[in-house]
């Protein structure tokens, strides 16, 4: 029987009167614990537990900083804190309504008051501190609310001022030194509180309405108090999900960078897409303003790419209104509605010829491990095939090794990635799958002989996830790839996709058709060797210091997370001769101790464990620039530069230049990704093991 996630149409249902819609709330709140309970692996209790969880989430996706509900809000929203469970299991909305309100009003005088601070430049020569009791604590009233946020504008302003301040500021004459302040501060006070004022907007504003807002936040703080990735899927979240496992994501065909003088820029435009077909857009055009039909426009002139791509996400089909300022100062309006664009490069498997004295070794990147639906997952157009197609192309190019970058590659397709491991072995298990039965089912590669036999690695990072673990685990078991780079994410579990129905059965979930989707844990994952990747993740052959350890959570992270286990070995596993990994790393690890960058990358790790620590935060500027030492800022990884490698040369096959030779994007992104190659000093390290490795 085979269990993947359903593609059905999504049905709209008209609005619903108040009564009615309550009454749907507190039915789908009730599905998702009736659906989970069927088909969860390891089902979690809902009792009183399990409400403490949604209650404390609820207020993390919605209050995290704690700004705006009130002491008296939370006094009035605890009696809730151990019955919503209750609410949950008897269909009552109570909750729910009363969150909704509270926030609803607090959102509108956080915005009032924002408006009232921005009324005269904020004092930033005050003695005057936000504590870590202030941070972690609700205000006691509206008033309390008022100084919380003055004080949090003065400490985003602050750090601001610091991390823009010129390294030689401390010696500037004091006029000079007010100049540059009085400046730089009125920006940022307009940037900061637009920013804050933008996420309280996108709230009260919201096209759906603020109720049915956070209706679906309730949905997906419940599904998510069972485990982190068992989800409530909204029709929008749902196909983002499924095209993101796919290659023709919903896009307006715009790649953008941001602005030396603030802003967001045109990068590239997508041949194809709805931009690029639009006619009126070019590179280096600057958003103005953005708006969802329906909505208010949003001024996007001072916003982070991360605002705008959150921003731009938000819908698959409703048209949107773009406001440009041309590269000659001319303004342009244009409507753009998103489609599913064939042919996205920057989603699809690259590869390359690292060629240099010592061997010539084929690098293939792959940033997903995307499932072949749109010709009937026939398997012809998923990333297993795709990365065959490279292999096939590199060993024309006569190389001597392979390295497969799964870094950054967050999964996808349990099936893809068993058959993406079947080219590298010649056949037999590859995973292990545990169901809520307890039975333990077995992927396998059936298909005898392999695409590619010689000497491979894998590169990986705390970012490589799930099927990503499920390939590198596997050949790491089979002694037929060495793994090069940092422990992986460490999530060893499946889902599945179904419609939020409790009739639905795994044999008719796909002809199901429902307004609303539950993605749900459904399966534990177990290496051939019996061991589990969750929490611990792989460990690799080659440990080497990962910048993302700097700011960055794994699995093992999660309080809700399932625990790991471990099951027996499969039988009909028989790995490969040991690889001398010994050899190696006598021959490697004084290279990786030496470099420059992983030195850099240990001193950033360290420092960053150091800022983490919560601490009072001074709002005295003067203060704040005494006790900063201006010339050894550290901005995390912007800081550290990457030497470009002289052991190679980046080159594409023959296949490749002729592509490039009639599509000058093709070309402009190639030439992009080739530099990032050679300053890449995880490849650099991964090439130099290859070529030892031939030698063995």
């Amino acid at each position: 029987m085979k269990k993947t996630a359903a593609l059905a149409i999504l049905v709209f249902s008209p609005l619903l009167s108040l009564c009615q819609t309550n009454d749907k709330v507190a039915n789908d709140a009730f599905v998702i614990i009736r659906m989970v309970n069927k088909f969860h692996v390891d089902p979690r209790t809902v009792d009183d537990s399990f409400s403490k969880d949604v209650f404390k989430g609820m207020l993390a996706k919605t209050d995290p900083e704690k700004l705006f509900f009130t002491q008296g809000d939370m006094s009035k929203l605890g009696i809730y804190t151990t019955t919503i469970d209750d609410e949950i299991k008897q269909r009552k909305t109570g909750y729910l309504n009363l969150f909704t309100k509270l926030y609803t009003i607090r959102l509108k005088e956080a915005d009032s008051i924002i408006t009232i601070i921005n009324n005269t430049p904020l004092d930033l020569n005050t003695p005057e501190r936000l504590t870590v009791d202030e941070n972690n604590t609700n205000p006691e009233s509206v008033k309390g609310m008022q100084v919380k946020l003055r004080k949090q504008l003065k400490s985003a302003i602050i750090e601001g001022l610091i991390a823009d301040m010129p390294a030689n500021f401390k010696s500037f004459s004091s006029i000079k030194q007010k100049g540059y302040i009085d400046s730089a501060a009125t920006v940022l006070q307009r940037k900061i509180s637009a920013y804050f004022k933008r996420r309280i907007n996108n709230i009260l504003q919201n096209p759906d309405g603020v109720d049915k807002y956070l209706a679906n936040l309730y949905f997906e703080t419940i599904a998510s108090c069972f485990d982190p990735h068992t989800e409530f899927f909204p029709p929008e979240k749902k196909e983002d999900f499924e095209s993101a496992l796919g290659k023709q994501p919903f896009m307006f065909g715009f790649t953008m960078k941001e602005d030396e003088t603030g802003g967001i820029l045109i990068d590239n435009l997508q041949p194809g897409s709805p931009a690029y077909k639009g006619g009126k857009l070019n590179k280096g055009d600057k958003f103005l303003t953005f708006q969802w039909e329906g909505s208010p426009p949003v001024d996007v002139t001072d916003i982070s790419i991360e605002e705008f791509s959150a921003l731009v996400d938000e819908s698959n089909h409703k048209r949107a209104l773009f406001t440009m300022k041309k590269l000659n100062g001319a303004i342009t309006h244009i409507w753009l509605q998103k489609e599913q664009v064939t042919d996205n490069d920057g989603d699809r498997v690259k590869s390359f010829v690292l060629n240099g004295p010592a061997a010539k070794i084929g690098y293939i990147y792959l940033p997903a491990f995307y499932q072949d639906w749109e010709t009937a997952n026939d398997g012809l157009n998923g990333c297993a095939n795709d990365v065959g197609r490279e292999i096939i192309k590199l060993k024309q190019e006569n190389i001597t090794g392979l390295i497969l970058d799964i870094r950054y590659n967050g999964g996808g397709s349990a099936e893809e990635a068993t058959e993406l491991a079947g080219i590298f072995i010649d056949a037999g298990p590859v995973e292990q799958f545990k169901e809520k039965d307890g039975k333990i089912f077995t992927f396998k590669d059936v298909d005898r002989g392999t695409i590619f036999d010689g000497p491979l690695v894998i590169l990986v990072n705390g970012q490589s996830a799930s099927a990503s673990e499920l390939l590198a685990g596997t050949l790491q078991d089979y002694n037929r790839a060495v793994i090069i780079g940092a422990p992986t994410y460490g999530k060893a579990t499946a889902q599945i996709v179904f419609p939020m129905d409790t009739t639905v059965t795994y044999d008719d979930m796909m002809q199901r058709q429902t307004e609303d989707y539950i993605k749900i844990t459904t399966s534990k994952l177990y290496r051939v060797n019996g061991t589990s990747a969750q929490f611990t993740g792989v460990q690799p052959d080659f440990v080497l210091p990962d910048v993302l350890d700097a700011y960055t959570t794994k699995e093992a992270d999660d309080p809700l997370a399932l625990k790991p286990s471990i099951i027996a070995a499969n039988k009909y596993y028989q790995p490969y001769p040991a690889l001398p990994l010994n050899a190696l790393v006598a021959a490697i690890q004084p290279e990786i101790d030496t470099n420059k960058y992983f030195n850099e990358v240990k001193a950033l790790i360290a420092y960053s464990k150091q800022q983490k620590v919560e601490k009072d935060v001074s709002l005295n500027l003067k203060d704040v620039i005494t006790s900063t030492d201006l010339r050894k800022r550290v901005n995390f990884d912007a800081d550290i530069t990457e030497p470009k490698s002289t052991k190679f040369t980046v080159q594409n096959n023959q296949y490749e230049l002729t592509r490039m030779a009639t599509d000058y994007i093709l070309k402009e992104l190639n030439e992009e990704f080739s530099k990032k190659i050679i300053a890449d000093s995880y490849i650099s390290i991964a090439y130099d093991v290859l070529t030892k490795l031939k030698t063995q």
